[in-house]
């Protein structure tokens, strides 16, 4: 590999995926963890490692989070929607050409998430808050000739020194010509292949970035010759610019889409990525049927997703905007609860209901049941001051949007 400085493997390490879940990647979820506990002086040599470190006891403690994670967390400015966006384009342009991304929710499908923050909370001697706050992951399915893997990619700003390597979780290190330090693990699978089993790199850049890349083959299919990505690949992802901490963001990168798990999706039918493409080519086609004047849109009407529970249907949730006002439509397609409200049956028996708001506030919902069970939820939730004089949809355009023809997974 150009630049970098070659060593011999070190021994096969089944260690890597407590690392990656504790160390490397850093837990960011509420509740208990363990972490670990490093002692100096390990008194064993690990390639290209000046200094190595040994984990000590597991230490078993509770943390929280201070507030809800968010893009434009004070504390982290680097980061914000819009760079999430950026990066998250730059990592699916990082994978090699005949790699691609299993189809699911954007929170699956390499999109990177907003940032924990941990500010405040206590850890134990020993154990480094920095490994808890601060950073911003992706993760998705890859498949690549008959083989599928779980990768995740973590980025965050570091202003420390590069850590010693820990012993049981470092096989070597390499030290770029452009000044990036790398701590890389690979192992083999339980039959002695590299096809299977789990690989990471750490990567230290110039800049004043830590970016993570694993691949966990362990639950996936292997059915190839070898690795789903080599580790001259996943190094490749991790080294790539545009995931730096400064990297720029190009002038009119959109934020990342609202996260659209709703409760008015209970279940439906897989969306696939033509049934997706279908039906947001439908919902673009309407809106211009609409011609709502005066009204923008943040992106595309068309712009539904895989419902975030996982569990079937499909959603999205958008910005719209007057001169008096702004709010989020959110457009859900699967089956759901029947409420009471304004109802009204088609020639096909399609029922259609009108939740309008008492308040006239413009917070109102459109719901659509075809015959088959098959469910259009079309809520508008207004974000205006009280002195807006309108909402930026009236609940007839609302009914117009969730009366699209075709809208629907299961039509043909």
């Amino acid at each position: 590999m150009s630049g970098r400085t070659a060593h011999e493997p070190k021994r096969r390490r089944e260690q890597w995926t407590w690392r990656d879940g504790l160390v490397i990647v850093s837990i960011v979820a509420l509740g208990t963890v363990v972490a670990a506990v490093t002692n100096e002086d390990a008194g064993t040599s690990i390639p290209g490692c000046d200094s190595v470190e040994s984990p000590g006891p597991p230490v078993r403690f509770n943390y929280g989070s201070a507030g809800e994670p968010g893009y434009d967390d004070p504390d982290y400015p680097w980061f914000s929607g819009p760079k999430s966006t950026a990066m998250s384009d730059v990592l699916l342009e990082s994978l090699p050409s005949d790699v691609e991304v299993v189809f699911a929710s954007p929170s699956q499908s390499l999109e990177f998430a907003p940032i924990q923050n941990y500010r405040g909370a206590s850890f134990p001697d020993g154990v480094d808050p920095i490994e808890f706050s601060g950073s911003t992951s992706a993760n998705g399915t890859l498949t690549r000739t008959g083989q599928s893997a779980d990768i995740s990619v973590q980025v965050r700003a570091w202003d420390q020194a590069v850590p010693p390597c820990l012993e049981g979780f470092v096989d070597r290190r390499e030290h770029l010509a452009n000044g990036t330090v790398l701590d890389i693990a690979e192992f083999e699978d339980k039959d002695g292949s590299e096809v299977g089993g789990e690989r990471g790199v750490v990567a230290y850049l110039g800049d004043g970035s830590r970016v993570v890349a694993s691949i966990d083959t362990s639950t996936g299919t292997s059915t190839g010759s070898g690795p789903l990505l080599t580790m001259d690949e996943l190094i490749a992802v991790a080294t790539t610019p545009g995931l730096a901490v400064t990297a720029p963001v190009p002038d009119s990168t959109p934020p990342p889409m609202a996260s659209c798990y709703t409760d008015s999706v209970n279940a439906g039918p897989t969306a696939t990525r033509m049934d997706i493409d279908r039906l947001n080519q439908a919902l673009d086609a309407r809106w211009r049927d609409l011609g709502a004047a005066g009204v923008t849109l943040e992106r595309p009407l068309g712009s539904l997703v895989p419902d975030d529970y996982g569990q079937g249907g499909a959603c999205e949730r958008i910005v719209v905007s007057t001169a008096d006002g702004r709010g989020d439509v959110e457009i859900a397609i699967g089956t759901a609860v029947p409420e009471p409200g304004e109802t009204l049956t088609m020639p096909d028996a399609t029922v259609v209901t009108r939740l309008v708001d008492p308040d006239g506030s413009g917070d109102d919902t459109v719901r659509v049941v075809h015959p088959s069970g098959e469910t259009v939820v079309v809520t508008q939730f207004v974000k205006s001051a009280a002195s807006t004089t309108a909402p930026p949809l009236a609940i007839e355009q609302l009914e117009f949007i969730a009366t699209t023809p075709g809208l629907m997974l299961s039509a043909q």
